[in-house]
């Protein structure tokens, strides 16, 4: 799917920026405005939009999450590992500042662990620990 809950995105699903430029995106243009005064956007609080499949909230939209992986070329498969090494992590998730294609499940971006605007992590265990 595109999203975590299916092929279309709108400001009842995560907080985000409609822009209109994908079909996709069903707005209504501009940021979400529950989490908006005027022209200034602002993070919501977690829960503030339904969980997907997992239980997890606010895995598309609201912060960008800093993953462990290091950017660079995936191995393949259904779970690939990211490079052994590197100087920029692997961010997934979009945010309020980002765009539909940004909450994209399969999206994915890079920074330097330096960076100051990101403000997410995403825990996760293997199976069994």
């Amino acid at each position: 799917q595109r999203f975590p809950w299916g092929m279309t995105i709108s400001e009842s699903q995560a907080n985000y920026v409609s822009t209109g430029s994908y079909s996709y995106d069903l707005g209504p243009n501009g940021y979400t405005s529950q989490f908006a005064t005027g022209d200034h956007p602002y993070t919501s609080p977690v829960g503030s939009f339904a969980p997907n499949g997992y239980g997890l909230y606010d895995m598309a939209g609201n912060v960008w999450q800093w993953c462990w992986d290091w950017y660079g070329t995936y191995s393949g498969g259904i779970n690939p590992r990211g490079a052994v090494s590197g100087s920029l992590r692997v961010l997934r998730g979009g945010s309020w500042y980002g765009n539909a294609f940004d909450c994209r499940s399969a999206d994915r971006c890079y920074y330097d662990p330096s960076y100051y605007f990101i403000d997410g992590f995403r825990a996760v265990l293997s199976p069994g620990q």
